[in-house]
């Protein structure tokens, strides 16, 4: 559960006026949605990488990339000094590729503090700030900055500490940074700490009570972070699922990261509503109570554990009609491993894993194990491959995989669900940006994304809807997944859309395991 993204990834923003007035429906081709392998790097020459398929679908769209880089997003100031600063649609044309309208930003720097898990077994995610950095470059050069001040990053890295976690915080405090952009955090302990020195917070990955509840805290990631995508895995697994594979789920093997976060995303965001789905649990969705005979097995699995077979037996000799998992990536891979080496398959019994596994170079390297797998992500995810992409979809895929490159990220991080989250992150900020009439400050990009209200699409995402956050659950801006099967040599689109939601909207919080 330390990784909770949606495939991707994944975060917020819309990219082009033009394409994001598209319904839908249309943002989806007809044909299925893929990621595939390819021996073709997207800036040509061979590469053994796993890129998508980039070369062929750039000559085809060349004509799209001319809009790539029009403003878009609509957002209306929402506290704060009304009078000094307010929001409106952007209303200007797109400027082309080839010929940017855009000037090159000189006002004074707007500081973005990014605090970041490095270099520590337990929790390390490095292309985080690698994309976050691109993308910075990006709107820097290309874009105009944020309202012509040019975007400084500020990266503190962090191990997993709750000390270490206050460090950051401070440090970035004092260097009178404008927002904070929290990547992953453990603890959450650090956002009083930002509050008190009056920066908001953009929680990318939101994995925590407080990334969900805290004040002057936007949790932006794709899908909610932990909130959409543990609550959509439960909604799959007992739901979406019983079709596509011809099962009556009625037993759940949930293994999970046992993290201080997983002990949270487990117990309140796939324990609870597994129980609200049986009646154990009061609730409010109308599910509720509808599978009184469903039940479930929690595992918890040690991040970074170099042997996990003793869960792994566990989790088979419960002999559920369906596992889904959260972890970082090499801990989805893992417990793959000593699944497969225990004499499971994805044919036996199906498995489930949030888009925090993704990782195109593991999901080849595990074979004929990841074939079947499903993996859930965004509904405009940033690692498909452009062709049969259209609108909104296709900009935002084409921006990511094209200047993500351009700008400094390997192919190997790009196919990382979570530097597509940080790259989206950027591309936010730029967008709420673009709706500002007035001074670009941090309390107005707080304003901005006060009031997104889930009409405005969103950067590799679905529409953020900061405004109507759920009790409990104030912070968090999204709640929408998707789901995607992994057959071999591509990741193919099975449900487009969903959320499980409504499992814990009105619940009251479980921390912890069941009293």
């Amino acid at each position: 559960v330390a990784n909770v993204a949606s495939g991707v990834v994944l975060a917020v923003g819309a990219l082009l006026g033009e394409i994001l007035r598209v319904d839908l429906p249309r943002l989806i081709s007809d044909q299925p949605i893929v990621l595939k392998l390819a021996q073709t790097s997207p800036l040509g020459g061979s590469s053994n990488n796993i890129e998508g398929e980039l070369m062929s679908s750039h000559k085809k769209h060349s004509k799209v990339l001319a809009l790539l880089f029009g403003a878009a997003l609509v957002v209306a100031a929402c506290g704060g000094d009304d009078d000094a600063v307010t929001t409106e649609a952007p209303t200007s044309e797109a400027p082309t590729s080839e010929a940017p309208t855009s000037e090159e930003p000189t006002g004074e720097p707007f500081k973005i503090g990014v605090q970041n898990l490095e270099g520590d077994p337990n929790g390390s995610f490095p292309e985080f700030s690698i994309a976050i950095q691109a993308a910075a470059d990006y709107v820097n050069a290309e874009l105009g900055g944020l309202g012509g001040r040019p975007i400084e990053i500020v990266l503190c890295k962090s191990i997993v500490s709750p000390d270490d976690s206050q460090r950051c915080a401070n440090e970035l405090s004092a260097e009178g940074v404008d927002l904070a952009i929290s990547t992953i955090n453990f603890f959450g302990n650090h956002y009083s700490i930002y509050r008190g020195a009056g920066i908001p917070v953009l929680a990318v990955t939101p994995i925590t009570i407080a990334d969900f509840t805290s004040e002057g805290v936007f949790a932006i990631g794709a899908g909610g972070g932990c909130l959409g995508v543990h609550t959509g895995l439960v909604e799959f697994a007992t739901n979406q699922i019983e079709e596509l594979e011809g099962i009556d789920v009625q037993k759940v093997a949930v293994p999970w990261s046992d993290t201080p976060p997983g002990v949270v995303c487990y117990n309140d965001l796939e324990a609870k509503p597994l129980d609200v789905l049986n009646g154990s649990e009061p609730g409010e969705a109308a599910r509720a109570g509808s599978k009184p005979g469903l039940s479930h097995i929690g595992v918890a699995v040690a991040p970074a554990a170099p042997d996990v077979t003793a869960q792994a037996t566990e989790v088979l000799d419960f002999a559920g009609d369906v596992i889904i998992f959260s972890a970082q990536g090499a801990d989805c891979w893992n417990l793959v491993d000593a699944l497969g080496r225990l004499g499971w398959t994805p044919e036996s019994t199906p498995l489930v894993l949030s888009g925090a596994c993704t990782d195109f170079t593991a999901m080849a390297a595990a074979g004929d194990l990841a074939k079947g797998i499903y993996l859930t992500g965004t509904e405009n995810g940033l690692l498909s491959p452009l062709e049969g992409l259209t609108g909104q979809h296709l900009d935002n895929a084409t921006a990511y995989q094209t200047k993500g490159l351009e700008y400094g990220m390997t192919s190997d991080d790009l196919f990382k669900g979570f530097a597509g989250q940080g790259f989206s992150a950027i591309m936010s900020i730029w967008e709420i940006a673009q709706g500002i009439d007035g001074d670009v400050t941090g309390q107005a990009i707080s304003d901005g994304y006060g009031n997104t209200d889930g009409t405005q699409p969103s950067f590799g995402n679905s529409p953020l809807n900061c405004k109507s956050a759920p009790a409990p659950y104030v912070s968090v801006c999204g709640s929408s997944i998707s789901v995607s099967q992994w057959d071999g040599t591509q990741l193919v689109l099975v449900t487009e859309r969903l959320t499980g939601l409504d499992l814990v909207a009105g619940t009251a919080l479980r921390p912890g395991p069941k009293g």
